[in-house]
């Protein structure tokens, strides 16, 4: 692990998160620097670094896991088959007619952790030591994963890393002129589009690419 943290507010991917890169699906614990990950915008586009984080507690135990979700490979696909673990602050991009109409774009940007109905992580037996998977490139982009586009890491969370001066030099993540690749949602707006979803209809109605 590069760092102990706690209760920071950071983006990450939780353990098991398959991450599509130009060379298939992978494991984010496999990933490592110039990798390639398949970018919403820009195509393929290399890992700079990725920073691992342990998340623990004072008395050294490891926190819960963050949010899982069950995500689907396709767009359109019935079968919800692969669970997606990501920390409560990482955002995913939301779509459909209710963002359209009620915030003036076919595509915007929310924390899964205000989509969700459950506002604190849970326990999961499943799930190994929890480590948050930070990753680093050129631009703040959205990445393919499990069927959705998750963000890469953001320059809020960028700013919590311990990460060498080089590196700094080549992300625009790390300078003030980053820009989202999409409009942020506040908390109080993602809660609506929640809300907005019939009885019949689950978050992957808001979040499925």
């Amino acid at each position: 692990m590069d760092h102990d943290s706690f209760v920071a507010p950071l983006s990450g991917f939780g353990p098991g998160a398959m991450v599509m890169t130009s060379d298939g699906e992978m494991p984010v614990e496999w990933l490592e620097k110039g990798d390639r990950v398949i970018t919403r915008d820009h195509g393929a586009q290399p890992i700079l670094k990725i920073v691992r984080t342990r998340l623990v507690a004072p008395d050294g135990r490891a926190l819960p896991v963050p949010l899982k979700i069950k995500a689907n490979y396709a767009a359109g696909q019935d079968d919800l088959i692969e669970d997606l673990r990501l920390s409560p602050f990482t955002r995913v991009m939301v779509n459909g007619p209710q963002v359209a109409l009620h915030f003036g774009e076919n595509e915007a940007m929310a924390q899964i952790g205000d989509l969700s109905r459950r506002r604190v992580n849970r326990e999961d037996p499943e799930c190994p030591a929890l480590s948050y998977h930070h990753i680093i490139t050129e631009r703040h982009e959205l990445m393919w994963t499990c069927g959705i586009w998750v963000e890469t890491t953001p320059p809020e969370t960028a700013a919590l890393l311990d990460v060498p001066t080089f590196l700094r030099g080549q992300s625009e993540i790390f300078t003030t002129a980053c820009k989202p690749p999409r409009m942020c949602l506040l908390p109080e707006e993602s809660h609506l589009l929640r809300s907005l979803l019939l009885p019949e209809e689950s978050l992957l109605s808001l979040i499925a690419a």
